[in-house]
C-alpha cells in the first residue's frame, strides 16, 4: 500500500482497491468500477426529531455534497452502500423520500446504487442481502461476525483523535478495509485510545485518516496507539 496520495488525492489500498478522501474505497475490475462506503443515516434529523429534538434538515444535503466530490475524483459505475442508508430502523416516509432522491441523483450520473443491509436499515421486504462479493472480497456491514478471508465493512465508525481533532479513519491490511462512517453525524470509535472490537485487533491494520479533503498515513496502529498512549493524548 503506498503511503502517500496519487495525483487524484487517493491512496493505494490492497491490490485492486483505492482509497477516498470522502470515505469510499473504490474497487475495478474488469467488471467496473465500484465505490464502496458505510454508515450514510440518512434521515438522523428525522430520527431524533421523533425524540423530541428539533435538528435542521441536513442530512440529505450534506450526503449529496460528499458524493458529488466523490464522483469529481473518480467515476464509478456502482456506489454499494454497506450498511446504514438510513438512521432509524423504523419506518420513516421522510427517510425514504431521501434515499429515492438520492437513487435519482445517482441515476443521473449513470451511478447504480446497490444496497446492503445494516442494522439501522428498516426491515424490508423484499429483505436486503446481508454482503456482496467483489473480486475475492467480501463486503458486509459488519454489525455481524464476517466469515470471510478478505473482507470490507463499515459499522465501527474508525476514527482518530489528537491534538483535539477528530478525523473519519479506514484501518486497512491485505485482507481488512475497515470503512469510516459516511455521515459527520455518526459518532467515530476512537482507534487511538478506545477499546477495539475484535474486527479491529489485527496487528497489521495501518491508519488513514482525513478530513473530507485529503487522506494522511499514520502508519500501523499498534504503534500508533502505543504513541497516543504515552502523550496522554
Amino acid at each position: 500500500m503506498a503511503a502517500g496520495p496519487g495525483e487524484d488525492g487517493m491512496i493505494d489500498g490492497p491490490p485492486g482497491w483505492r482509497l477516498a478522501p470522502e470515505g469510499a474505497a473504490v474497487f475495478e475490475s474488469d467488471g467496473g468500477r465500484v465505490a464502496v462506503v458505510a454508515d450514510v443515516h440518512l434521515g438522523y434529523e428525522w430520527a431524533r426529531a421523533a425524540g423530541g429534538d428539533v435538528v435542521p434538515s441536513h442530512s440529505l444535503g450534506e450526503t449529496l455534497a460528499k458524493l458529488d466530490r466523490l464522483l469529481g475524483r473518480v467515476a464509478v459505475d456502482r456506489l454499494v452502500v454497506a450498511g446504514d442508508l438510513t438512521e432509524s430502523a423504523s419506518p420513516c416516509p421522510r427517510s425514504a423520500r431521501d434515499a429515492e432522491r438520492l437513487r435519482r441523483r445517482l441515476a443521473d450520473r449513470g451511478v447504480e446504487l446497490v444496497l446492503i443491509a445494516g442494522n439501522h436499515d428498516p426491515r424490508r421486504l423484499p429483505a436486503l442481502p446481508e454482503s456482496i462479493r467483489l473480486g475475492g472480497w467480501t463486503v458486509s456491514h459488519g454489525h455481524r461476525p464476517i466469515r470471510a478471508d478478505r473482507a470490507v465493512f463499515g459499522h465501527h465508525h474508525p476514527a482518530l483523535r489528537a491534538g483535539g481533532v477528530t478525523a473519519p479513519c479506514f484501518l486497512v491490511d491485505d485482507r481488512t478495509i475497515a470503512l469510516p462512517a459516511f455521515s459527520p453525524n455518526a459518532a467515530g470509535l476512537d482507534v487511538g485510545t478506545a477499546a477495539l472490537p475484535p474486527a479491529l485487533r489485527r496487528a497489521s491494520l495501518r491508519c488513514f485518516a482525513g478530513s473530507g479533503r485529503e487522506l494522511l498515513d499514520f502508519g500501523p496502529l499498534g504503534p500508533l496507539r502505543a504513541a497516543l498512549a504515552g502523550r496522554g493524548a
